[in-house]
């Protein structure tokens, strides 16, 4: 089942592919069937993608299950794939799903889902390559959450560009010259390529440190977290997979081809970016740099607490002068991982648990707020949110939406992000009080930006001009927006007010990460 729950996304991807080109085969020819028509050959594609994806949810829910039901007679959760694939090196497919990467899993999908059901209202071009790049980056990140075989790790870091790549050069922005389009995802690319070069270079000299004493090739990480190594050179290696965790966290000034690539990407582009690719930063630092480099990640912690805060100090700052509602949301979203990140150095098993909660928690929240800028835009035929004025009037329940994510990414009662705030604030304090109150003055500051630049948008006089383009009746969404955005509230909301099923699921897991950093802390004492 495990299988299954990994490669039916990919699978759905190849099989719509290439049936679509199968069908624009046959309606080239001179030959009428009832194939030719337009409606078929532009809805194909699309219900291949979302009928995989709900099969994998179903299949996850059914894991579901089985986790709880394990985990309530006390028992620890798992299942394994352990197969040879390369044995003259060591290389494994080995793949290990547990409760937490369940959870990650899980929210992956769901997020595939709805970006799915809002890329139907914007038509890409070739579609079937389209859907093929969102099922393989969506079956390569779902393996990136259970594998534990480090160069697999790395092929599926390095395979997940390439979708994304060619979402942002292909469907993105059609408004300027070919060669600008190119610009984030050039920019994209490069950062990552760069980056990855130097976690490949740490995996493969701790594989021949390892080697080295036990004569035995392997790139298990449960084996290769046992290697001992002396602390330089700990903290050598772990700086190449912080490299390439701090561009896709990302940190300032790492974060140049974050805004690029939002500017040039469609909706359901920045959807994907923001709601997949940034969640698997934080993962790789709670599930391979901790465990493996403990002692190397309490010395580095003051630098990463300090860059941590002026990722958030800056990005709040900088959101304040921000007319574009893509370059406004993707400065909050870099916020809030800056703030993230700094807690997972805290060691604290409830602000852990806090992360989990709150890192589902934001990709949820700003998937909403991506898909709010997309529907704005396309009221109002503009990203300058000066322009947005009059929302409450002129667009129905749009409003409404948009004040509900708002406030969920600022962390109010009743939504899983005031429960991943506050678990990460309480957990913090204890291991560094002053720190973590100056994360939340940066949070405030966030805040602050957040609505002082969204909140005019609800009243107003729109301009004459562009209420000319809308017309004179009052607009509103269509139901498959209204399904979107409340799957989306919904899911917030029950997380907010029930977290307890996340965090039993996860508990195990981030148990032992906990234990990781504060033996080597107590051990440095």
């Amino acid at each position: 089942m495990l299988l299954w729950l990994i490669f039916l996304p990919i699978t759905g991807g190849i099989f719509g592919w290439l049936s679509h080109i199968c069908v624009q085969h046959l309606s080239s020819k001179s030959c009428a069937m009832p194939m030719r028509s337009p409606f078929f050959l532009r809805t194909m594609p699309i219900w291949v993608a979302a009928i995989t994806v709900v099969l994998a949810l179903m299949i996850a829910l059914l894991l579901w299950h089985d986790a709880i039901s394990t985990l309530r007679e006390g028992n620890d959760w798992r299942l394994e794939v352990d197969n040879a694939w390369i044995p003259l090196l060591g290389i494994r497919f080995h793949l290990l799903l547990d409760g937490f990467s369940l959870v990650m899993i899980t929210t992956t999908l769901f997020i595939v889902l709805l970006t799915i059901g809002y890329s139907c209202k914007e038509n890409p071009s070739n579609m079937g390559l389209f859907y093929l790049c969102i099922l393989f980056m969506t079956t390569a990140i779902a393996m990136l959450f259970v594998v534990t075989d480090l160069f697999l790790w790395f092929f599926l870091w390095e395979a997940v560009a390439i979708p994304l790549y060619f979402l942002i050069s292909l469907w993105g922005r059609r408004d300027s010259s070919a060669q600008l389009r190119f610009n984030g995802a050039s920019k994209f690319l490069i950062y990552t390529q760069i980056s990855s070069l130097l976690m490949l270079i740490s995996i493969v000299s701790l594989a021949l440190i390892n080697w080295s004493l036990t004569d035995h090739w392997t790139f298990d990480y449960q084996i290769l977290t046992k290697t001992p190594i002396s602390s330089n050179v700990e903290f050598l290696l772990m700086l190449g997979f912080l490299a390439a965790f701090a561009v896709r966290i990302p940190f300032v000034p790492l974060h140049g081809w974050f805004i690029e690539a939002h500017i040039e990407s469609s909706t359901t582009g920045s959807m994907m970016i923001s709601g997949l690719l940034l969640g698997t930063a934080t993962y790789g630092l709670l599930r391979f740099v901790i465990p493996m480099f403990p002692n190397a990640s309490v010395m580095i912690m003051p630098i990463i607490l300090i860059l941590s805060l002026l990722t958030l100090l800056y990005s709040g700052l900088v959101a304040f002068n921000q007319t574009d509602i893509k370059k406004l949301i993707a400065y909050v979203h870099i916020a809030l991982m800056g703030f993230v990140t700094a807690i997972i150095y805290s060691g604290s098993l409830l602000a852990y648990q806090g992360v989990v909660i709150q890192s589902i928690a934001i990709n949820l929240s700003i998937v909403g707020m991506f898909m709010i800028s997309g529907l704005l835009v396309e009221c109002y035929w503009t990203r300058n949110i000066n322009q947005f004025t009059g929302l409450k009037e002129h667009v129905c329940y749009l409003s409404t939406f948009t004040l509900f994510f708002m406030l969920a990414v600022l962390g109010v009662p009743g939504t899983a992000n005031f429960v991943g705030n506050y678990m990460m604030l309480l957990g913090s304090y204890d291991v560094f009080s002053y720190y973590t109150i100056i994360l939340a003055m940066g949070l405030l500051l966030v805040s602050i930006a957040l609505i002082i630049r969204m909140q005019p948008i609800f009243y107003g006089v729109v301009d004459k001009q562009l209420f000319n383009k809308m017309g004179t009746k009052r607009m509103s969404l269509t139901k498959t927006d209204i399904v979107l955005l409340v799957s989306l509230l919904a899911v917030l909301m029950f997380i907010g007010l029930y977290p307890q099923i996340i965090l039993d699921m996860s508990y195990s897991v981030i148990n032992q990460i906990t234990q990781h950093l504060t033996t080597s802390s107590t051990g440095d004492l």
